[in-house]
């Protein structure tokens, strides 16, 4: 079976007696980046990478092809050119979902509930 490793954003805090130097070699960021970290405070780990939070439980094929594919005939439908490409955008769809799958479970509450993840 393959395994998707789970990258998640996480919010790291800088000391402000931390030099630039010092958070460039701990944290692999650029010298620009260090220096605009300690201005801030923090900065967001794996900010510019897809977050991918598996949870097979929470995730419905039947539910996700349903909204990629009512999604695409609302949104793209008049447009040859994504006419040509609608299976894979469907899938490309239903695919994120599935890696999203575990994030709409960690933050569902009453305003973000499971149907907000699907959309």
């Amino acid at each position: 079976m393959n395994t998707v490793p789970e990258i998640r954003r996480e919010k790291v805090f800088i000391p402000p007696e931390m030099p630039a130097q010092e958070i460039k070699e701990k944290y692999g960021l650029s010298s620009k980046s260090a220096r605009e970290v300690l201005k801030q405070g923090f900065f967001v780990k794996n900010y510019s990478k897809k977050q991918i939070i598996i949870d097979p439980e929470n995730f419905d094929p039947a539910v996700s092809y349903s909204t990629a594919k009512r999604v695409y005939w609302k949104n793209f439908r008049w447009s040859p050119l994504v006419q040509s490409i609608k299976e894979d955008l469907i899938q490309e769809a239903v695919t994120r979902m599935y890696e999203l799958s575990g994030k709409v479970k960690e933050n569902a509450n009453e305003k973000y509930g499971i149907g907000y993840g699907y959309f």
